[in-house]
């Protein structure tokens, strides 16, 4: 009964204690209405797209090129050609906007943003306290998920850019506000003081963990399909550049090979670092941690790397910032190993590759060794893959 009821609301289909939550939450907001209302924790649904007043579509690039034989191993898959579209939807009327994941809610139901939304993680059942926002002025609801918000792949690819896009297109309304996470990382300062220098974006609206907004003239972007969220419109690529300028002001370059460390993250460590470093430092690569650097020297790295080798992984987003050219070597672990399939592998690097003009490799490495899907890199395909690359 709960199984049936709950399909296509908790996380992944794994019952946890966060799923115990969802389901006692929403059956007391079911039985006491007062509970929904207080909690601005609805109990339905309604497509983004059904309720909003109007439509822009901003569609992506084309890519024609097919997958590398590596990510298809993976069970990727992607239509050819492939290509996506923004949708900037305007909604009219009361609409709140949570700040626990930015959820929207209209006429007391959830707007969602693709099929089998996943509510749990979109609506938390809190009380929440209410303001409203002005309605001679239209608001952007750039609101990142509070788990989330520190992470660079979704922030700059499923925030920034479709908003740039937008803004680029000529189409947006003058005097534009945007609604916030009023908790920010460093990269998300950074990135919206850009906006507000780049666009004249004056009107800043906060919102914390317990707060919601009530906006009568709301803005949001919607992507379809859903992924893969890196192919972005040519009205966004064209913020790149700028945006890379004005993080890092004048900071200087590096080295022109880096090699981008996970050993200090949960997911896809490369076991056997240590022997291999010296084969990478005798090719001139240099061991980088990007979680201990600042975002202003994050981004000179790899405006200045000519070479970026990496397991799989979010600090690849920075290759969005190289050069065309630039050789991009990514790892996987190898999914036919005992522990099979390998978590939260994407082709999304692939696909900035081929919008920035970058020569990408990508290889499987040893099979997965821990839950955590650590592997290895065997020497000697190491060095075969770096001699595919061209890198003497």
């Amino acid at each position: 009964m709960i199984r049936l009821q709950y399909k296509g609301r908790i996380h992944k289909a794994k019952f946890t204690l966060r799923s115990l939550r969802y389901i006692i939450t929403d059956q007391a907001a079911r039985r006491f209405p007062g509970l929904q209302r207080r909690w601005l924790f609805p109990t339905e649904g309604l497509p983004i797209a059904d309720a909003a007043s109007e439509d822009l579509p901003l569609p992506s690039a084309l890519v024609e090129a097919p997958l590398p034989v590596t990510l298809q191993k993976l069970g990727i898959s992607h239509p050819q050609p492939l290509q996506l579209t923004d949708h900037i939807y305007t909604l009219i009327g009361g609409t709140f906007v949570t700040g626990w994941a930015g959820a929207m809610i209209k006429d007391g139901l959830l707007l969602t943003t693709r099929p089998q939304h996943n509510w749990v993680s979109a609506v938390r059942a809190r009380p929440y306290r209410i303001r409203g926002l002005p309605a001679e002025r239209p608001y952007f609801n750039l609101m990142a998920p509070i788990p989330a918000r520190g992470h660079i792949f979704h922030w700059l690819f499923n925030s920034i850019l479709p908003l740039a896009a937008f803004l680029n297109s000529g189409k947006a309304d003058a005097g534009l506000g945007l609604i916030v996470n009023r908790e920010r990382s460093q990269f998300q300062q950074i990135t919206i003081a850009f906006l507000q220098a780049r666009y004249g974006i004056a009107a800043i609206e906060p919102v914390a963990e317990d707060e919601a907004v009530l906006v009568p003239n709301l803005q949001a972007d919607v992507p379809v399909p859903h992924i893969p969220r890196a192919l972005q419109s040519p009205l966004a690529l064209q913020a790149l550049d700028e945006l890379a300028d004005f993080i890092t002001g004048s900071e200087g370059g590096g080295p022109k090979r880096i090699y981008i460390s996970r050993n200090d993250a949960r997911l896809r460590r490369v076991l056997n670092e240590d022997r291999i470093l010296p084969i990478l430092e005798a090719y001139q690569f240099r061991r980088v941690l990007l979680s201990s650097l600042p975002a202003a020297r994050q981004v000179a790295l790899f405006k200045n790397a000519e070479a970026v080798l990496a397991p799989h992984g979010a600090g690849l987003a920075h290759i969005a910032w190289c050069k065309p050219g630039a050789r991009i070597i990514e790892f996987f672990p190898d999914p036919e190993g005992p522990r099979g399939r390998v978590k939260n592998a994407s082709s999304d690097f692939w696909l900035i590759s081929r919008l920035r003009g970058l020569s990408h490799f990508c290889h499987f490495g040893g099979p997965v060794e821990s839950r955590d899907d650590g592997f290895r890199i065997a020497e000697e395909l190491l060095a075969q893959s770096l001699k595919e690359a061209g890198i003497a």
